[in-house]
């Protein structure tokens, strides 16, 4: 059983700062510099007595070099520091060897860290019976052991409810205990422009056609007060599939759920409800939730020839997984990542389901919907894998232009 939190000048230095470095050595901060120099800052701040410099303007001054009047609300780094770190804590918390270690929190909306210890849960008193007659005693333990089967009956009905009755059902689990509102939050076209002003018509006949001399735009010029951005209005069609795809099961589950686009979704709302996050580059949540684990999206530049990538970074020197850009229609395999993790920093679970196209979003969201994909999945998986927080990454041949079955290429469990 966790302790009640406490301030740094209720804990002995030595210790909080014995904890520091066993934090910092961990895979879960040894290469971020950015998470190790403010965790050490805000420790030492704390350690210190002096809770002024513990403001954001301060941090970012001191950790980030920025100047003491900076903007805030238009450079962010603190706060999205802050959330790594909340994060990278969590993680380096639910591995069952640091269990029993003072554990170091900073609580969301303060740079004031906690401390809490484990205490051992106290053993229940045991009481002896009273003397009394056999006739009467007879009476109670017939008694006890009514009340013993009403309570066996009770668990079993409660443990036939909570159950879940497939893999399938055990990996959405956590999205289902406290009854919220899931929310599938859609990515949409990063760059979509439609032309405005008198040359519409001409510009349209011009960038419409095909071939031939109507598409003779070496000398054409485009000024940008002919050019509105119109992204927020559209949605991919395999992006829109994909939300289909989990709004029928979370529907077959009778759960609720709420579909939004990723524009009109923002942080405020993730802390209220579990979120599925649909699309990757097109889908700022989902790159936030993958941007420091294991498995995540990235851009390359090899040999001039750009790419979408997923990188492996316990393997970063592999490029196995990769699309060149701009993508054709002439693909063949797309590739995505699956990923369900306890999101500290909005207190609730994520779902994401990313393809570097959309093909590969469209076979995670089969996958993470049909109970025979994960059901194979997950039998080479840790038994505790239900506490786990997990990536799979996955590839999908692209046949006539439909994505195939999705096929796990790799997966991680932590």
């Amino acid at each position: 059983m966790l302790g009640t939190a406490s301030s740094a000048s209720n804990h002995d230095h030595a210790a909080v700062n014995s904890q520091l470095a066993k934090i910092l050595e961990s895979p879960h901060f040894r290469n971020s510099k950015r998470s190790q120099a403010l965790l050490r800052f805000i420790l030492e701040s704390a350690l210190s007595g002096d809770h002024a410099p513990l403001k954001e303007r301060s941090i970012g001054a001191a950790v980030f070099g920025r100047e003491i009047a900076y903007d805030t609300a238009q450079d962010p780094i603190v706060r999205n520091a802050a959330i790594e770190v909340r994060k990278r804590l969590a993680q380096y918390y639910l591995e069952p060897e640091h269990a029993g270690e003072l554990r170091i929190d900073i609580p969301i909306g303060s740079y004031i860290p906690s401390f809490r210890i484990e205490s051992p849960a106290a053993e229940p008193i045991k009481q002896s019976a009273p003397p009394s007659k056999l006739g009467h005693a007879h009476k109670w333990m017939l008694a006890a052991l009514a009340l013993a089967l009403i309570g066996i009956a009770g668990a079993f009905l409660w443990t036939t409810r909570r159950t879940p009755g497939s893999e399938l059902d055990a990996f959405w689990d956590p999205m289902f205990r406290d009854g919220k509102t899931i929310q599938i939050c859609i990515g949409q076209p990063n760059r979509l422009y439609r032309f405005t002003g008198p040359r519409i018509e001409e510009l349209n006949r011009l960038l419409g056609a095909r071939s031939g001399s109507d598409r003779d735009t070496a000398n054409l010029s485009i000024s940008a007060a002919e050019l509105t951005w119109v992204a927020p209005e559209y949605l991919f069609l395999r992006d829109a599939l994909s939300a289909f795809n989990v709004a029928s099961w979370l529907q077959s589950k009778g759960r609720s759920y709420q579909l939004t686009s990723v524009t009109a979704t923002n942080y405020s709302q993730l802390r209220r409800a579990p979120l599925v996050a649909i699309g990757a580059f097109n889908n700022q949540w989902a790159m936030r939730v993958n941007a420091e684990l294991r498995f995540a999206f990235s851009h390359r530049n090899d040999g001039g020839i750009l790419y979408n990538s997923i990188d492996d970074r316990r393997n970063p020197t592999a490029a196995q997984w990769r699309v060149a850009q701009p993508a054709t229609g002439t693909m063949t395999e797309d590739y995505a990542i699956v990923t369900h993790v306890f999101d500290p920093a909005t207190e609730n679970t994520v779902i994401s389901a990313a393809g570097i196209e959309t093909y590969g979003t469209l076979a995670a969201s089969e996958f993470i919907s049909r109970p025979e994909y994960v059901g194979a999945a997950l039998r080479a998986a840790p038994k505790d894998w239900t506490r786990k927080n997990v990536q799979f990454v996955l590839g999908t041949k692209i046949i006539d232009g439909a994505p195939g079955p999705p096929r796990v290429l790799a997966a991680h469990f932590w």
